[in-house]
């Protein structure tokens, strides 16, 4: 592979005289070296990104490989989506109550530019109120389907170390078993940190909505991927060094995560790609070594 890699680079040569190759023995990707600024790490980034997203394909073959691992990652996807089905039901009963509460008009007591202005505000203003409100419920159903499903997701993790990674669960300092209050209590405590900051970023005129977009994604992947991580670090700092560090890797994850429809088909894998994310590339990683 790795003369493979530097056959094509030296045909390049060219017009690309400043790369190197070579392969990272831990997570067997290639990364280039340049004397250009930012070019390495730009490469290294964008590699790292897509190989977070192909860890969604892993987690689909391995769920569907090992039916006992998805059914619990699947039985709390089903209640929590049956919950905010039933909300945004709910929510499409009494919108246009909701906009009659913020304006309401009667067509006697107005001019026609005024009763079309009203039509606007109730047809137009509506559907995009529509649309704002699934956005963000799909935002936060999967925060709160987090929570929901913390105590099996982190049995999960646990039961996915223990038959794969045996040695390092028998060396693992903290213990492994976590109370169902304690899972919860830390879930509840960082789902407040995912919730707030990505609605402030929104107030940002002109790239809010795409900062807003990157740090959900950043947060969901680590919402999931935390399940294996605090295993190892159970402390915050610790947990949001390795994530900043590994940011293309959650982002590349998070972002298909975010993308509607894509999204809510390959959430139920998304702890088992997660945990395969942590296990097979983060944990592997030399930084995460030095955490630890």
């Amino acid at each position: 592979m790795v003369g493979e890699l530097h056959i094509v680079l030296y045909v390049l040569a060219p017009t690309c005289w400043f790369y190197k190759v070579r392969v990272d023995s831990v997570c067997n990707l290639a990364y280039i070296e340049t004397t250009s600024p930012g070019g390495a790490s730009m490469l290294q980034a964008f590699m790292a990104f897509s190989e977070g997203c192909k860890f969604h394909i892993k987690g689909v073959r391995f769920g569907f490989q090992h039916l006992s691992f998805l059914a619990l990652s699947a039985l709390p996807f089903v209640i929590a989506l049956s919950l905010y089905i039933f909300a945004f039901y709910l929510f499409i009963l009494y919108a246009d109550d909701l906009l009659c509460m913020l304006w309401h008009l009667e067509n006697s007591e107005s001019s026609r530019y005024v009763g079309w202005l009203y039509w606007v505000y109730m047809h137009l203003v509506r559907v995009f109120l529509y649309l704002v409100v699934l956005v963000i419920m799909f935002y936060t159903f999967i925060v709160i389907s987090n929570i929901l499903a913390s105590p099996v997701y982190d049995y999960l993790v646990t039961r996915y170390q223990r038959t794969y990674y045996p040695d390092a669960y028998a060396v693992q300092t903290a213990p492994p078993e976590k109370g169902m209050l304690t899972v919860i209590k830390e879930e509840v405590k960082k789902a407040v940190l995912m919730l707030v900051i990505p609605l402030v970023l929104l107030l940002i005129p002109v790239i809010g909505a795409l900062l807003s977009f990157l740090v959900a994604a950043l947060f969901i992947a680590w919402d999931y991927v935390d399940f294996s991580l605090s295993r190892d670090h159970p402390l915050l700092k610790d947990r949001t060094k390795a994530l900043w560090r590994h940011k293309a890797f959650f982002l590349g994850f998070g972002c298909p995560l975010l993308i509607p429809f894509l999204g809510l088909v390959i959430l139920p894998f998304a702890i088992l790609g997660a945990t395969r994310l942590y296990f097979d590339r983060i944990r592997q990683a030399p930084e995460i070594e030095e955490i630890r």
